[in-house]
């Protein structure tokens, strides 16, 4: 039962439901499926994290900041499935991921939520202490990315630690790019996993 209180105050600080029924049910926390060689996931340190950011284009470490110092890697292939994981919890609290930007939005809410998720049922399932690699990119959008406008305003994004490298993610529109393709990357604020 604690895991539900857990959940329940990350969307409390996040946004505000809308009374939401003492019946409501969550779906089950996402099982991530993590990289793997025959045996326990892959650990990848929080040095290796930085070096991938490197790759991606982020300059500078005065930027990032990790909560652990080691984590799992997860697969690509798994996206989809926390994705879908996110919106249906959301759609739990009534509340729309994909209206989320008509009102005040703060992209940290989803990344906290699939991070905390994520990780109670890779211990629960798995015995996995590892941190899962689900973090938030703050970064201002001066170039347009999809359906987001090139307005100067600062916003934040999920960003995974996979095994095709870092991946940016913006919940209420569904894009997704790697870092390297990102188009803000170098108006980047802060990283924390």
């Amino acid at each position: 039962m604690k895991p539900v209180w857990c959940l329940l105050l990350l969307f409390g600080f996040g946004f505000h439901a809308k009374g939401a029924p003492a019946s409501m049910q969550l779906p089950a926390f996402p099982l991530p499926s993590l990289v793997r060689e025959g045996g326990p996931p892959r650990e990848f340190s929080s040095v290796r994290l930085l070096r991938e950011l490197q790759r991606g284009g982020v300059h500078g470490s005065g930027n990032l900041e990790t909560m652990d110092a080691d984590y799992a890697l997860l697969r690509m292939d798994s996206l989809g499935a926390l994705a879908g994981w996110l919106e249906a919890a959301c759609r739990a609290v009534d509340f729309d991921v994909q209206q989320a930007r008509t009102r005040a939005y703060d992209g940290a809410v989803f990344a906290r939520l699939l991070a905390v998720a994520t990780s109670l049922a890779a211990l629960r399932e798995n015995d996995i202490t590892l941190a899962m690699p689900i973090g938030v990119m703050i970064c201002e959008r001066t170039v347009g990315w999809g359906d987001l406008p090139g307005d100067g305003a600062l916003d934040a994004y999920v960003i995974f630690a996979t095994d095709n490298g870092i991946l940016v993610y913006d919940p209420p529109t569904r894009q997704l790019s790697t870092l390297a393709d990102f188009p803000n990357k170098e108006k980047i604020a802060r990283i924390r996993f």
